[in-house]
């Protein structure tokens, strides 16, 4: 199938597990003929996968970035920002822990998050590193994280990013998104 430049396709992969297994991150391998295969980047186009016996929480995670393009544009070197998490529990009731980092690369930026108010998007307590509440079956709690730099963050958008994870108590990884971060 050719895809015309600047047009997309959809595609739907489905998975079958046939035995328990623990979060695994799955590479998607993206080749087109003739151009080299497309580069895999971690919680960007990648898919964290599980299967279990017994019912565990499931949480989906979205993003939305003021300018709505999943990039955190912090303006200057030393300013402030934040973008909202919305999610929701498809699996089994449990104490979830939110918490928001920049992955593996060491970026000059605080992160804090806050579980917020789903209708106003008020904090319901002091911004902090992490977020422990109870996130019941079909639950659809929102989170506020802010960043705050405090120094330049180039655009390189396949690995200056800000991770958000949800953990159970356990802390095995059940949802988790990710969005570009850059100061302008």
């Amino acid at each position: 199938m050719s895809i015309a430049a600047g047009a997309s396709q959809s595609f739907v992969i489905a998975f079958t597990p046939n035995a328990p297994f623990v979060p695994t991150t799955v590479m998607l391998g993206f080749d087109c003929a003739g151009v080299d295969a497309a580069p895999t980047n971690i919680g960007l186009n990648t898919l964290l996968l599980s299967a279990s016996s017994t019912p565990v929480p499931d949480i989906v995670v979205l993003a939305a970035t003021s300018q709505n393009d999943s990039i955190l544009h912090i303006t200057g070197t030393t300013g402030s920002i934040a973008f909202a998490v919305a999610t929701v529990n498809v699996g089994a009731s449990a104490q979830i822990t939110a918490t928001a980092n920049a992955g593996a690369v060491t970026l000059p930026v605080t992160i804090t998050l806050c579980q917020t108010n789903p209708t106003s998007g008020q904090c319901l307590s002091t911004p902090a590193s992490s977020v422990t509440t109870t996130i019941s079956a079909n639950a659809t709690p929102t989170f506020g994280i802010f960043a705050t730099a405090s120094g330049s963050v180039p655009f390189d958008p396949a690995n200056n990013r800000i991770f958000v994870q949800f953990g159970d108590a356990g802390g095995v990884v059940r949802g988790s998104t990710s969005v570009a971060v850059e100061t302008q």
